[in-house]
């Protein structure tokens, strides 16, 4: 699993706040009642079910050695302590805060940076697909947008241009450096040497190293049984024993399990 949890637990409470400010909102104007209600039933759907449940797959796949009920539920009592922790810890913040909001809002608005320094970290290049991190940031800039920057909002708030500059800018940096992470490198942007070094998949190989096969054909991938292109760096992956499949394939394997599918051989994080 290459999803950060406190990446996903910072959004899940940062939607959290937004379904509590639909819905006080809508109690404040009458008349927008009903449509605020509506969004604020969208937003509870979204973090207490559908991220929660992301939450929890995303902690599953990083202990999947974990079969006693016992302490399964020790350590699921643990992810929903912290949601909660960290939902409490917002609210004292928003407090506290309150007469530097920009602050609060820039630390509610810093959910991808647990996951640009887990991608860096273990080298995940394709830990997000770009759709999703694009349209996922800019939907959560819609509501404060909204707030402080229509001269006309139903809060009769004043506009802040220069807050709202702020936030769309931080948000398009995390944006811009997870496209990077993407399509780039996973460490662009960190300096050389401060991450441990990490086992690359698309390592240059030699022809030796292909154990069946041809080199034009390719060796075949045991996944999926189809020839592996040799000299197509970013669409194979070559094992530490020098195994070789798609990187899709092997991307879904690991995703279940950490050892080779020919030789069963214990493999490094991807």
């Amino acid at each position: 699993m290459r999803m950060s949890l406190a990446s996903i637990g910072m959004r899940s409470v940062v939607d959290s706040y937004l379904c509590l400010a639909h819905l006080t909102g809508g109690i404040l104007v009458d008349d927008l009642f009903m449509p605020l209600a509506l969004v604020a039933l969208c937003y509870f759907v979204l973090f207490s079910i559908l991220e929660m449940r992301l939450l929890i797959a995303a902690w599953r796949a990083r202990t999947p050695d974990i079969t006693n009920w016992i302490e399964l539920r020790v350590n699921l009592g643990a992810v929903y302590s912290r949601f909660y922790a960290g939902f409490i810890s917002g609210l004292f913040a928003m407090y506290w805060l309150s007469d530097r909001f920009i602050i609060f809002l820039l630390l509610a608005n810093s959910y991808w940076v647990p996951q640009i320094v887990r991608n860096a970290y273990h080298n995940h290049r394709q830990a997000l697909k770009p759709w999703y991190v694009v349209t996922t940031s800019f939907m959560r800039l819609s509501a404060p947008l909204y707030v402080l920057g229509c001269p006309s909002n139903f809060l009769k708030i004043r506009p802040n241009y220069f807050h709202c500059a702020v936030m769309v800018a931080w948000t398009t940096a995390q944006t811009a450096m997870l496209l990077a992470q993407y399509y780039i490198n996973p460490r662009y942007g960190f300096p050389i040497g401060i991450f441990p070094e990490v086992y690359d998949y698309h390592r240059k190989a030699r022809e030796r190293d292909v154990e069946m096969g041809d080199v034009a054909a390719g060796p075949d991938c045991v996944i999926c049984m189809n020839p592996v292109k040799f000299r197509a760096v970013h669409d194979r992956m070559v094992t530490p024993c020098n195994h070789f499949f798609h990187t899709k394939c092997l991307m879904r394997w690991m995703d279940i399990k950490q050892e080779c599918p020919t030789c069963r051989g214990a493999l490094p994080p991807m």
